[in-house]
């Protein structure tokens, strides 16, 4: 590729790593907003229905995903915008730097490892923090509780169904769920790795 191509494509990745940034910034501020019931007619309001919604929607319509009561559309998309950002622009950027077309199918399944660790990770997170409230008798109507609960339960009852975890009045399924991730995180190490070195 020409010097001149190479520059191209090096523009374009740093044009489209600034725009995928920027939006998804504004899908975080429209679904953070909207936990405080904002006046409608509000033109920053306006603003961020304008550019967000349609994108949301059409992730409603394809992943209709709700749990307990929350629309968790805004994270699927954020999600979204993270892979891009990730395997577009550093595909984009391999190329401007002579890397073959093989390449792209390497850089496609780190950065599908990398959203799944993330994804791991945040899931680690959200079952320690019900683990921990779980002590205190939260308020099953307060949101955060209703979040907390509506991403780990799908997770922990069919645990709970499989084995018997309740010992001595506690339950052990998030136990047994962090273990889980431990290992899928471990094993995903293990193809990154494999990955790197060129299968």
């Amino acid at each position: 590729m020409t010097a001149s191509g190479d520059s191209l494509l090096s523009g374009l990745a740093t044009f489209l790593s600034f725009g995928l940034t920027v939006y998804m910034w504004l899908v975080i501020i429209r679904a953070v907003i909207s936990w405080v019931n904002p006046h409608p007619r509000n033109p920053i309001v306006q603003f961020l229905a304008r550019v967000t919604d349609p994108v949301l929607d059409q992730v409603r319509r394809i992943l209709p995903w709700r749990f307990g009561g929350i629309d968790f559309s805004p994270i699927l998309l954020i999600l979204v915008i993270i892979f891009l950002n990730d395997f577009v622009v550093f595909s984009l950027k391999g190329l401007a730097r002579g890397m073959p077309a093989s390449g792209v199918l390497p850089i496609f399944i780190i950065s599908l490892v990398r959203l799944i660790q993330g994804l791991l990770f945040a899931l680690m997170i959200i079952v320690i923090a019900r683990a921990v409230i779980s002590w205190i008798s939260p308020d099953p109507y307060n949101p955060i509780v209703r979040f907390v609960y509506g991403v780990t339960e799908p997770f922990l009852y069919p645990l709970r169904r499989l084995l018997p975890l309740i010992v001595g009045g506690f339950d052990l399924s998030p136990l047994i769920l962090l273990v889980l991730i431990y290992l899928a995180n471990s094993l995903l190490d293990s193809v990154m790795a494999m990955v790197s070195r060129g299968f």
